[in-house]
């Protein structure tokens, strides 16, 4: 599947919190890498730290989450929307750096695990080329839970 083809238009999230604003490189169902160049006016900076502006460490761990779910919703039976895909664990996560206004951000997911509708995202971020997270994200699909909630009914 191509870049084109699947876009950042299939996350359910709009502004501000769609986070992934263009997608790199997409393997179908395995791996992607979302970009986003922080600014000074984003949101997130506002009181984070206004002398000392700071990506907060829950904005790249979201992030990696929007564009590992476009990896994974990109490959599969259930291909083509990421809307039904929510953020169901966090794993452990390191912060060896810091992002700041003006630096590209670049998530890399990859997609290392399926089990019923769980889907493991382990990857990292980087600003201006220098790792600033590293870690995993569960995701679940939803509307696994909807169709056997419907299918009970």
């Amino acid at each position: 599947m191509t870049v084109r083809a699947f876009g950042v238009d299939q996350l359910p999230h709009r502004p501000p919190m769609r986070l992934v604003e263009e997608i790199a490189d997409l393997v179908a169902g395995e791996s992607a890498r979302g970009l986003r160049v922080a600014r000074p006016e984003d949101w997130y900076f506002q009181g984070h730290f206004p002398d000392d502006p700071v990506v907060p460490a829950i904005v790249l761990i979201e992030l990696l989450a929007q564009t590992g779910g476009l990896a994974a919703a990109s490959g599969g039976e259930r291909s083509g929307s990421a809307a039904m895909l929510r953020v169901a664990a966090v794993g452990p996560f390191k912060f060896p750096g810091a992002a700041r206004p003006h630096q590209l951000l670049d998530a890399r997911a990859r997609v290392v695990g399926r089990i019923g509708g769980l889907i493991k995202i382990e990857g990292e971020v980087l600003a201006d080329g220098v790792r600033v997270a590293v870690g995993s994200v569960t995701l679940a699909d939803v509307s696994v839970d909807q169709a056997a909630k419907a299918a009970a009914d």
